[in-house]
């Protein structure tokens, strides 16, 4: 079996090798690039999952706070 080395100095194919070697560091970029991405995106992920929890409880706070302030409208009159 011969490796690329050997094929490109035996049948001239430096052309084949030099394009090869090009998208194999943009592939390797690429899939970088990606991991990256990922681990942002679940980092967003978790922020929107974080903010969430806390609109909730706003909402909770405020429909109790407005349930309060009716039951003292009722009762002072």
């Amino acid at each position: 079996m011969q490796t690329i080395g050997q094929v490109v100095g035996e049948y001239g194919m430096e052309a084949f090798h030099a394009e090869f070697e090009k998208l194999f560091y943009t592939l390797l970029r690429v899939h970088d690039n990606e991991r990256r991405l990922m681990k942002k995106c679940r980092q967003i992920n978790d922020d929107i999952a974080g903010n969430v929890g806390r609109v909730t409880t706003v909402l909770k706070m405020t429909e109790e706070e407005q349930t309060n302030n009716v039951h003292i409208k009722t009762v002072s009159r």
